[in-house]
Formats: structure tokens, sequence, C-alpha cells
């Protein structure tokens, strides 16, 4: 009798595996399945399924609980003010000539040249083409350009669309301003190539530096060429909260 019930329970063992056990409650101890839903917006625990990084929220550790505070002087300003890693130089942020990131490809720093790289490679497979206007100025050329600029296009205008020298990004290495057939300047954002970037560049870990209407916020006005390096995972949290969410905002310093 021992011998047939080993077997019966063998042979139902054997019809729910064939049957895929798709009734059969997971384990106790057994991570259930990533199907089961967790309230929107819920970060994880350990003992929590974890989803996609792409279904994930973007977490709020990325940026600073309180607003930070810049109390660089002096020498120090040979460095830039930085906040949870990510490069903040403005009108209210600067850096003095002594401040020289080291720059390679398409005049930026490796990682932002990297990340460039395969932003253009990108680009170019949508069938689009983007130029490089402009990418690292050093201190001096800076100072060059705002001179020029003042002498050939007035006050007015270079205190809107030109930074004092020590405060412009492109003496991070991580800004480039940019162009295509289809516009550039101020009719950049004309071209099928800026909307190719409002949809895809934080996925590259790029972001709209100068959004529009928010010179109060960054102190430079509207720039649709010109595009900031923060990472990728820094872009899509900053994307995240808004087309036009600011480094400014989002770090908690306006």
């Amino acid at each position: 009798m021992g011998v047939v019930r080993r077997w019966a329970i063998s042979a139902l063992a054997t019809g729910l595996l064939a049957a895929g056990c798709s009734a059969v409650p997971p384990q106790p101890g057994s991570a259930p399945s990533v199907a089961a839903v967790r309230p929107s917006g819920q970060t994880g625990s350990a003992a929590s399924p974890v989803s996609s990084p792409s279904a994930q929220a973007p977490s709020e550790s990325l940026r600073p609980s309180t607003k930070p505070v810049d109390d660089r002087s002096g020498k120090q300003l040979g460095h830039p003010f930085t906040v949870n890693g990510m490069v903040v130089v403005s009108a209210k942020h600067k850096v003095s000539a002594a401040y020289r990131p080291s720059v390679g490809a398409y005049g930026l720093t490796p990682a932002a040249g990297k990340a460039f790289a395969g932003l253009k490679r990108a680009i170019e497979k949508a069938g689009l083409r983007l130029y490089v206007v402009s990418s690292y100025r050093s201190h001096a050329a800076q100072q060059a350009l705002y001179a020029s600029k003042l002498a050939s296009m007035g006050r007015a205008y270079t205190q809107k669309y030109v930074a004092v020298p020590g405060t412009s990004e492109h003496q991070t290495g991580l800004a480039v301003d940019l162009r295509s057939p289809g516009g550039r300047g101020t009719s950049f954002d004309n071209s099928r190539e800026w909307r190719w970037l409002r949809a895809h560049a934080q996925n590259y870990g790029f972001v709209l530096r100068y959004p529009d209407g928010l010179t109060k916020v960054t102190g430079i006005g509207f720039e649709p060429w010109h595009w900031r390096y923060v990472g990728v995972e820094q872009a899509k949290a900053i994307r995240a909260l808004g087309a036009n969410m600011t480094i400014e905002q989002y770090l908690r310093l306006a």
C-alpha cells in the first residue's frame, strides 16, 4: 500500500509540473512576482521586488534636502562649487582662471565627450545632424568673447546671453553649444534636431541648461543651443521633474 501511495504522489507531482504549476502559491521566503504592483511612487525596500530602472521614479536622494551653501573664497575658487557630484558654475557660483579641467573629444571632459559621441551616433541613426558650435572655453577666452560681444552687440544683448568670465559653464568642459542644418542660435528650437534632443538628450546625460522663461532663475536668457552634461542618472531625474526644470531648482539653489 505504501508503494502505491508513493506512486500516486509522484504521478500527481509530475502532472502539476507539466501544467506549469500556475496554481501553486509561492513558498514562504520566495520573492513575489514582479507583476505584484506597488502603490505609485513608493520606493522599494530591501525586501521589495525590484522593477527595471526605467520604471522607477527618480530617487530624491540625488537632490539635497536643504539649500546648499557656497562658502568658497580665494584660492578655493580654483575648484567649482559642487552639489551631490554636480558642478555648478554661474553668476552666483564663480570660478577663477585657475580652474582648468581636462578636456578631450568635442572640447568636453572625457565623460561628457564619450556621452556626446553616443548621443551624436543616436541622432544620426535617426537621420538627423548636429554640429558643435562651441564647447570648452578658458577664462581668458571667455573674457575675449565677452569684450567682443559687448563691442559688437551692445550691453543689453551681452548681459542677457554672454556670461561674465568666471561664471560661464563653458569653462567646465561640460557644456556644448549646438546647431543643425535646420537651425542655429535662437532658431535652433525650430529644428527637428532640437525636438529630438528634448525627447532623448537625458538618456545620454544632457539637459537643456537655460530654458525659456526662467532667466530670473538661471541668470541667462533662453538658449536652445546650450546643453549641459550632468550624467544619465541626474539628467533623467531632472527631466522627470519637468521639461523646463533648471539645475538651480533641482539642486534647491533657487
